[in-house]
Formats: C-alpha cells, structure tokens, sequence
C-alpha cells in the first residue's frame, strides 16, 4: 500500500500536479513520516513536507529520523526553520542539537524565543546521559491554596501547551515539589476543595543529574505516566514522559546487543554506516578474542607430551571448549537480562553464585554422563570416557559460576555488563576449560 503510494506521489511530482499530490497526502503526522521517509529523492521529501498543513508540519518534524531532520533543515529556508525549531518540545529539540555540528547549534540557538533558547541551553549542559537531557519544562503546576474549581481553569488555560495533563504536579511559593494529583481526581472532586486535600504527597522523582537508565527502572517499577524531575533543592525543573524514554530503551538494548555479540557500538543504521567503521568496530573485539584465544594454544602446547601419549584426547577438546562455552553464556546472558530488569542487584552476588554452582552441578553432571557415552561410542575405553565426562562436568560447573560472577563484578565496577557475554566468556571458558581437561585426563590416565 505504501509503496504504491510513494510511486503515485513521485509520478504526480513530476508531472507536477499538486492539487492531486494534496488529496492523496496521508492526515496521521505518523504515516505522514513514513511516506516522507520512503520518497527516494531528498528534493521529493521536501516538497512533501513543504504541502503539509502548518498544524502537522511540526509534529511531523519531531517524529521524522534524526538523517532526515537534518537533511530538511540544509533545504528550508531561515523562517521556516525558525517556526519549528520555536514549536518544537524542549526535549525533542534538545535531542536534535546533540546531533548537530556545534556550529549549527550555535546558529539555530539564535532562532530561538529569548525563553526557549534559555531552556534549550539550560538542557544542553547537563551531562549527556543525564536525564536532564530529556526533561521538559512543559508541565502542569498548581498551588495548594487552589480549590479545584481553579484547578481546572488553569489546566484548561495553559493544558494545551503541556506535555501532559494526566498528571498536575503542586508546588509551593518556591517552586518546590510538594505533591501530585491526578486530572481524574480533580474532575471527580468537589469544585471547592483544595488541591492540598486531593493531592498526594509521596512522590515518585528523579534527580536532574541520574542516569537516564534509573528513569527508565522508575517507569517500569511504578508504571508511571510521566516521572518529575527535581534538582538537589527538591525543586521541580520539569518531567520526562514514557515516550520520551523509548529511544533511550531502544538505544540501550542494541548497545547491549551489540556488546554481547563482540561489536563496539553503532551509532548510525547498518546501511548508513561508514565501511570502514563497521571494519573498525567489528574487528576491534574479534582482535582482543584472537589475543586471548591464543592462549588456549601455550596451554595445549604445555600439554604437548599428554596428547602424544593419548592422541584420542585431541579428538574431543571441540566437544569440551564448546559445551563449556555454552555454559557459560547461558549463565551469563540469564544474569545480564536480570540485572537490567532488576531482578537481581550487585549485593546478590553470593546467593547468585550459590544458586548458579548448585545448577552447575546438576547440569555438568547430565552432560558428564553423556559425554562418557558419547566417547566411549568412538574410543570404548572407559578410562578415557570417564576423563572427558568428568572435564565436561566439572568445566560446566566453572563455566556457570563463572558466567554468572563476571557480569556482576562488571556492574559493581561501573562496567556494562553486556560487555560479559558472549564471545568473550567463550574465550575465557577455553583457556580455563583445556587446563581443567588435561589436569584431569593426566590424573585419572596416569600420564
């Protein structure tokens, strides 16, 4: 449907009927973004959003790529650049000058009403993942010697231009969070009764300095609509809403993402991305892997006279590595997805590692009794079975311990845990899994 769509409007631009381009422009600021987004000449897309009616152009603006706001901004004149950057969120605009050479921000500042370019500026020297970063100062306040009636009159007054108005946040004569109430309880109260009897006054808030994560473990705690944002005075700077937190979510998971799968972070879309900064940032980990993986071969090659004695043990070091490995990044990945859910917290550690050693134990036992099958199938000698079945058990039980430990440790060092998953646990279980399997085959062999 939508390709369609975009063909039709691209054949109408160049025959350039725009009465028939009007009619078939989508009403939805977000299908309106798709279309924009799908045009395949940057001339199309701005005469696209050129067409759009003044209510949307800036909603439309918002919700476009951070690219294309970019690119629309190099091809729109001063005036009109102004409006919108003047119309804009604080926040979404803040989010857009991030990305922006500083030069250009500095030009685009100047566009600014005298009180937005002080809020723009205010924002923008917050530390970057601040949470700051992401407030807007577009909230509802109300007074506690306000009665209801005046309440609603004032939220039907500046309503409009608020961010949200589900929830009104009550203030006193120095601008200090003194409660919240909600716009239901207030259309369902008595127009006389006071703001300060329908409010409630244990507040959920954040520090304008928190990392923007914390905000995110507060909206999924207490399943909140919008999270007030105060500074060390207790005075209310502004509110950051769910939906402003989304790309900071999305940002964080494919970090995490990325992390687990042995790649420094992307910042631009995959096809957008420089060749060779995607060589850079893909060979970087592979690089310290190798390092790290060469030391399974010194362990081996300490081991040298073992494996000539008992060829056959060469042939299942594969089998060993690889289930250890597993092991590890079951352990690991089980422990990374609870501590960013918080589930479980750094001071867990011991009871974590008591746990994962229990598992370790009855998992490493299973595979133990299938490994010296599976090796007596191929070499019947029970001496070797027994071997490799008690190196895969007790490379397991380590794995496990080990995959759980290392991701908290990262954490309670300040360290992405993500960074503890993976390829990298794989490595580290190797080097740590060929020493435990040839000490082991050393003693029940008598080698």
């Amino acid at each position: 449907m939508l390709e369609k769509l975009v063909l039709k409007i691209e054949k109408l631009i160049e025959k350039k009927q725009f009465f028939e381009i009007k009619k078939l422009l989508p009403r939805d600021p977000e299908d309106i973004v798709e279309l924009i987004s799908s045009l395949s000449k940057s001339t199309y897309k701005l005469f696209i959003f050129r067409m759009i009616p003044q209510a949307l152009a800036t909603d439309v603006f918002e919700s476009l790529p951070i690219e294309e706001q970019e690119e629309l901004l190099s091809s729109l004149t001063s005036q009109e650049i102004k409006t919108i950057l003047n119309q804009m969120s604080p926040d979404e605009r803040t989010e857009l000058f991030e990305e922006l050479p500083a030069k250009l921000v500095k030009k685009f500042l100047n566009f600014l009403s005298p009180d937005k370019r002080r809020i723009a500026i205010e924002i923008l020297n917050y530390p970057e993942n601040s949470v700051g970063r992401e407030l807007t100062p577009d909230f509802v306040q109300l007074t506690e010697d306000m009665n209801v009636k005046q309440a609603l009159e004032h939220i039907r007054k500046v309503g409009v231009k608020r961010e949200t108005i589900y929830q009104c946040y009550v203030l006193d004569k120095q601008k200090r969070l003194k409660g919240v109430v909600s716009l239901k309880n207030l259309v369902l109260a008595d127009p006389e009764a006071k703001v300060s009897q329908l409010m409630s006054p244990k507040v959920v808030k954040i520090n304008v300095f928190a990392d923007k994560e914390k905000a995110v473990d507060l909206f999924k705690k207490y399943d909140l609509i919008a999270l007030p944002v105060v500074d060390r005075e207790n005075k209310l700077l502004g509110i950051v809403t769910f939906d402003d937190l989304v790309d900071v979510l999305e940002k964080e998971a494919t970090e995490d993402f990325e992390r687990i799968s042995a790649v420094l972070p992307v910042e631009k879309p995959y096809i957008e991305a420089g060749f060779f900064s995607l060589v850079w940032k893909r060979s970087f980990w592979l690089i310290v892997l190798v390092v790290l993986e060469s030391i399974s071969g010194l362990v081996m090659q300490k081991y040298g006279n073992t494996i000539q004695s008992w060829v056959a043990l060469s042939f299942f070091v594969p089998i060993l590595i690889g289930t250890g490995g597993n092991a590890g990044t079951q352990s690991a990945v089980l422990i990374i997805r609870s501590l960013a859910l918080g589930e479980i917290k750094a001071k867990d550690f011991l009871k974590i590692i008591w746990r994962e050693s229990i598992l370790g134990l009855f998992i490493g036992a299973i595979l133990a009794l299938v490994g010296m099958i599976r090796v007596f199938f191929q070499q019947p000698n029970w001496l070797l079975s027994i071997a490799v079945g008690v190196s895969i058990g007790v490379t397991i039980f380590i794995s496990a311990i080990i995959g759980a430990s290392l991701p908290i440790i990262f954490k309670k060092l300040k360290v992405d845990p993500a960074l503890m998953s993976g390829p990298l646990i794989t490595t580290i279980i190797d080097v740590i899994g060929i020493f435990i399997y040839f000490e082991i085959a050393k003693l029940f062999l008598g080698l």
